[in-house]
């Protein structure tokens, strides 16, 4: 399976820093998503930043959102894989639902996370590839459009309950609910 993997916000709501680079308990965010993902997939992580031990691409300019984002790393990754997984990298246990997605999509566009708190959350999806492809050139112009314009693409879409591994965590507080923070070039956070 392809996987992308979105880290090229400006991480506005984490005080501006590069989230690929944010550490949880003196790890990489990105790392519990890779350790999850374990190998065989093919796997691109979008950031405008360098990010050590994977490859990365970011759209151009950089910060055009996270639909531009996700047409970035189409473009990155081999067309013949039958599917495609999206995730966020400040949701660093969402890797964890894939299984379930890949295993419910079945001949539907893309099986996305209906969340705990009841919410869609399109970026803990598996899309068919082809689909993928056919929803970013229907909908045209891809920078500063939000997901949920890309989802309205998809003729048929099956939602997976979330089991609470989908959560993604927007700023320091809500981070440090699971531990000890590191920023980029900044102190420790508690």
């Amino acid at each position: 399976m392809n996987v992308i993997i979105l880290a090229g916000g400006q991480g506005t709501r984490m005080g501006g820093v590069d989230k690929a680079a944010v550490q949880l308990n003196g790890r990489r965010l990105l790392d519990y998503l890779l350790e999850c993902l374990g190998s065989g997939h093919n796997v691109v992580v979008v950031s405008p930043h360098p990010v050590e031990g994977v490859i990365t691409t970011s759209e151009q300019p950089p910060f055009g959102g996270p639909v531009a984002g996700i047409a970035a790393g189409v473009a990155a990754l081999p067309q013949t894989e039958e599917f495609t997984a999206v995730l966020a990298v400040d949701a660093p246990y969402s890797a964890e639902m894939l299984p379930a997605l890949r295993s419910a999509i079945g001949d539907a566009d893309v099986a996305v996370t209906r969340a705990h708190d009841g919410w869609i959350q399109p970026l803990c999806a598996v899309w068919s590839t082809m689909s993928l492809t056919g929803a970013l050139a229907d909908l045209g112009e891809v920078r500063d459009r939000s997901v949920k314009s890309l989802l309205r693409k998809a003729t048929r879409v099956v939602e997976v309950s979330g089991n609470g591994t989908e959560t993604d965590y927007d700023t320091i507080g809500e981070l440090s609910a699971l531990g000890e923070v590191e920023l980029p070039n900044r102190d420790v956070q508690k």
